[in-house]
């Protein structure tokens, strides 16, 4: 899985526009949206790490800063912990189906949250459990201390090493890896936050439902359901807590049910 995007901005950084400005579901008064870093607190997570002289060489490249390996790894660290905050924070907040997340999730996934699959039988599980469990499985992800992070482009066992990994972040279903991209320090040097973790994010949630989730660009898969759109997963959080929404991800979750 390749997260990609051409500006790594959320939306309340965009010039012009206020973090917030975005029809409220609810038709309230829309309140500024916030960093993500002000919504979560990074939870503790034991982390592989692979990530090469070479590799260092090339984020510096990249950021301008000369880190040591120590530092690249706190950094990773921090927002991987944020990332499985976002998803526990987000599971949690599902167990309770009331009318503020009634609407948000139908507007982030196209369908009611008490509502099930047209395929499935009686008793089982509601568009909104089948979420919560989504976001739950993403957490196991990001707190499995096998997982392997590799700072830069594939790991060694992955068909790495990569000279210009030109994405944000890099999963397979199923695999116990996440590689991160150019695109991802880039997004790291200028505090973009925001991105880092929905990256992650997305990520984990790849990797743990596999071909369940798609994240394709929109203009690439326009047909698959909105509960099937990896991205429609990070809308919804951002508009469940008010926080930033990058762009990138905004562009790839469809506006129609």
């Amino acid at each position: 899985m390749y997260i990609r995007e051409r500006a790594p901005m959320s939306r309340g950084a965009m010039v012009g526009r206020a973090c917030g400005d975005r029809s409220n579901p609810l038709g309230e008064p829309n309140k500024p949206r916030q960093p993500i870093t002000s919504i979560v607190a990074p939870e503790s997570v034991q982390i592989h790490f692979e990530c090469s002289a070479e590799a260092r060489q090339r984020i510096q490249n990249v950021t301008g800063a000369v880190l040591l390996q120590a530092q690249i790894l706190n950094r990773v660290r921090l927002q991987v912990g944020n990332a499985a905050s976002l998803a526990k924070k987000a599971a949690t907040r599902l167990q309770t189906v009331d009318d503020a997340l009634s609407s948000i999730f139908q507007n982030a996934f196209g369908v009611a949250p008490n509502s099930r699959p047209s395929w499935a039988g009686p008793g089982a599980w509601t568009h909104a459990q089948i979420v919560r469990q989504r976001f739950l499985g993403a957490h196991k992800h990001l707190k499995t201390p096998s997982l392997l992070f590799s700072c830069w482009g594939r790991p060694r066992g992955a068909g790495g090493p990569e000279v210009d990994p030109d994405y944000l972040a890099l999963a397979l279903p199923g695999k116990y890896w996440i590689a991160l991209g150019r695109r991802y320090w880039q997004a790291d040097q200028n505090k973009d936050f925001d991105t880092t973790t929905y990256a992650l994010l997305l990520a984990a949630l790849r990797a743990y439902y596999g071909p369940l989730l798609s994240n394709a660009p929109l203009e690439q898969a326009p047909l698959v359901r909105k509960i099937g759109n990896i991205h429609c997963y990070i809308q919804f959080v951002a508009d469940l807590f008010n926080a930033n929404l990058p762009v990138w991800v905004e562009s790839n979750c469809p506006k129609s049910a």
